[in-house]
C-alpha cells in the first residue's frame, strides 16, 4: 500500500487517534443544512445529552460572546475530573487574570521566536525523512508528528520522551469514549510535569513551562492547580486542532489541483488557504456552554441551567454569512472566511490560534518548496475527512518528486 509506514518513529495506532472524532461521519453538513433550514435553534439529542443545538452564525456568535447569559463553567463538569481545573470553565474576573497570566506566555514576540528555532527545524526534518520515498501517508508521518514535536518542544520536553508525550496525546483526546486510559493518561502527564515545574522554579529555561511559572499580573500567579490543569490540557490540545487542521488543508488542496497550484505560484494565497481550510473544515465542531437565566435565543425558550451547544461546524457554513459556503476557495474576495469561528468566539477564544495558523503556514510553505508534482496517490487509501465532534482524514496518501 503506498504510503506505508514501517519505522517505529511513526509507529502510531492511527484507529486510537481518529476514535476522538466520534465517528465515520463523512458529511454532517448536509444535516446542518436541512437543521438550519428548519430552526436555528433546536432542542436536540447531543453526544447522549438534552442540549439546546445553535445552527447558525449569529446565533453561535451570541451564545458564545454573551456572558451575562451564557457561562463556560459547564465545560469543568467533564474536564475537571480528567484534567483538573482550567480556564475553559472559568468566567467573569477568574478567567480574565488566568488567562492574561497564561496569555502571556503565548504573547506575539515569543511566538515569533518559536518559527525559526522550533516550527522550520521540525518540519524539514519530519520532510527529510520522506523526501527520498516519492510517496507518504502525510496523516501517520507528518499532520500528527509535526505539532507533537513541536508543543514538547515549546514545553521543553526531551526528544527522548516524544514517544511518551504522543501516546499521551492521543488517550487524552480519545478520554470521552475510553475515560480509564484517558483518567491514567491525565495522572502520568500529572506526575510528569510536577518534576519538570519544580525543576523550573530552582531553575528557569527558555521554555513555556518557564514562562508559565514566572507569570505574574497585579502579584498574582497561576495556583499550582490551575497550572498543571492547563499543562494537561496542553498534552492534547497542542498538537490536535493543528494535526486536524493541517490534514483538513492538505486534502482540500490536492483534492483541487487547480487550486494547489495557484496557491504554488502565489504565496500570498497560503494564509488564505489555512483560514479557508479552518472555515470549510472546522477542527473542532462544537463549543457548549450554560445558561445563566431564563432567556430565549430564536425561537426557543432556554430555562436558566440548561446546556446551549454552539456548532461550529454549523456556524461555519451557515450561507448568510458566507457565500457558497460548501466550496472550498482560496480566493474568496469578500473576506468574510476570515471571520469564522474554528478556534471559537469571544473572550474563551482558543490561546493557540496564532500559534496553530504559524505552524500550517509554514508546514505549507515548506512543503510546496520541497516538493513538485505533489498529487492524491490513486493507489492509497480512500481519503476522506471525517468526525462528528471533530474533523479531520483518516489519511493524506500523496505522491511527488522532491525538488
Amino acid at each position: 500500500m503506498a504510503g506505508a509506514v514501517t519505522s517505529t518513529e511513526h509507529d502510531l495506532n492511527i484507529a486510537d487517534l481518529l476514535a476522538a472524532n466520534i465517528g465515520d461521519d463523512r458529511d454532517p453538513y448536509s444535516r446542518y443544512e436541512v437543521a438550519r433550514g428548519e430552526a436555528a435553534v433546536q432542542r436536540v439529542n447531543h453526544l447522549g445529552a438534552d442540549v439546546v443545538m445553535v445552527y447558525s452564525y449569529e446565533h453561535a456568535s451570541t451564545v458564545l460572546r454573551d456572558q451575562e447569559r451564557f457561562s463556560a463553567r459547564i465545560n469543568g463538569k467533564w474536564m475537571r475530573p480528567l484534567l483538573g481545573r482550567t480556564i475553559l470553565e472559568m468566567d467573569d474576573r477568574e478567567h480574565f487574570v488566568h488567562r492574561r497570566l497564561i496569555g502571556h506566555a503565548f504573547r506575539p514576540s515569543i511566538v515569533g521566536k518559536w518559527e525559526d528555532g522550533l516550527i522550520r527545524p521540525t518540519v524539514a526534518g519530519l520532510l527529510d525523512k520522506i523526501a527520498t520515498q516519492g510517496h507518504a501517508e502525510m496523516v501517520r508521518e507528518f499532520t500528527w508528528q509535526m505539532p507533537v514535536r513541536v508543543f514538547a518542544s515549546i514545553l521543553g520536553v526531551p526528544s527522548v520522551d516524544y514517544a511518551r508525550w504522543q501516546q499521551w496525546a492521543i488517550d487524552l483526546e480519545r478520554a470521552a469514549i475510553d475515560r480509564p486510559r484517558g483518567k491514567k493518561a491525565s495522572e502520568e502527564v500529572r506526575r510528569y510535569f510536577e518534576a519538570v515545574v519544580a525543576e523550573r522554579r530552582q531553575a528557569p529555561s527558555d521554555d513555556l513551562i518557564s514562562d508559565l511559572v514566572a507569570a505574574e499580573i497585579e502579584g498574582e500567579r497561576l495556583p499550582d492547580d490551575v497550572l498543571h490543569g492547563f499543562l494537561r490540557l496542553l498534552v492534547p490540545a497542542g498538537a490536535a486542532t493543528t494535526y486536524r487542521l493541517m490534514g483538513n488543508l492538505m486534502l482540500a488542496l490536492l483534492s483541487d489541483p487547480p487550486q494547489l497550484e495557484a496557491v504554488r505560484a502565489d504565496r500570498s494565497l497560503v494564509p488564505e488557504a489555512v483560514e479557508e481550510a479552518l472555515r470549510w473544515e472546522a477542527p473542532v465542531q462544537f463549543a457548549v456552554r450554560e445558561c445563566l437565566v431564563d432567556t430565549s435565543l430564536g425561537d426557543v425558550d432556554i430555562p436558566a441551567g440548561a446546556a446551549v451547544t454552539a456548532c461550529l461546524g454549523a456556524a461555519n457554513r451557515d450561507p448568510r454569512r458566507f457565500p457558497d459556503p460548501d466550496r472550498y476557495d482560496v480566493r474568496r474576495t469578500d473576506k468574510q472566511h476570515l471571520t469564522h469561528m474554528a478556534f471559537g468566539d469571544g473572550v474563551h477564544r482558543c490561546l493557540g490560534e496564532h500559534l496553530a495558523r504559524l505552524e500550517a503556514t509554514v508546514a505549507l510553505n515548506m512543503i510546496l518548496d520541497r516538493f513538485d508534482s505533489l498529487e492524491l496517490d490513486p493507489d492509497g487509501f480512500d481519503a476522506h475527512v471525517q468526525g462528528y465532534a471533530f474533523r479531520s482524514p483518516n489519511a493524506v496518501p500523496i505522491r511527488f518528486e522532491a525538488a
